[in-house]
């Protein structure tokens, strides 16, 4: 994979800009270290598989935010809908409707690229086998 196997969906409506990184080890190990829990190392350089409960463990924070702004939105009325009113929570609905779906799926996080298939971290973790041993082969980094 290199910054022109991404799709241009992704560089022309998620990241303004797309670069190679220097420290390919170090980004990898900065991955596989800040989703402990979620995963682990595997026993080969580079690879790793899905720790024991962790894509429970990825989606609990995740799915309690989700229950959370289900239970404020429920509260709303027509014009937070329509959106002339940022209340009762000093927030305007489509804000709501943003952190709703960041809350099941971050699309400004991780990327994996799998099978010829770029897709956001959430999507890949909701259909990643808990079985397999996956290979890390390359990072790119991005900003949005």
């Amino acid at each position: 994979m290199s910054k022109l196997s991404i799709p241009e969906y992704f560089t022309s409506g998620i990241a303004d800009y797309l670069d190679e990184v220097d420290d390919r080890d170090g980004e990898l190990d900065y991955f596989i270290e800040s989703e402990q829990g979620i995963l682990e190392a595997g026993a080969e350089h580079h690879t790793f598989r899905l720790a024991q409960q962790g894509r429970e463990n990825y989606f609990r924070d995740k799915y309690k935010q989700f229950q959370e702004l289900c239970a404020r939105i429920m509260k709303a009325t027509l014009e937070d809908f329509i959106g002339r009113e940022p209340r009762p929570w000093d927030q305007r609905f489509s804000f709501l409707m943003y952190q709703l779906n960041d809350a099941y799926c971050d699309r400004y996080g991780y990327y994996i690229f799998e099978d010829e298939e770029l897709m956001p971290y959430c999507e890949w973790m909701r259909g990643a086998d808990p079985e397999a041993v996956y290979y890390l082969g390359n990072v790119l980094d991005y900003h949005f």
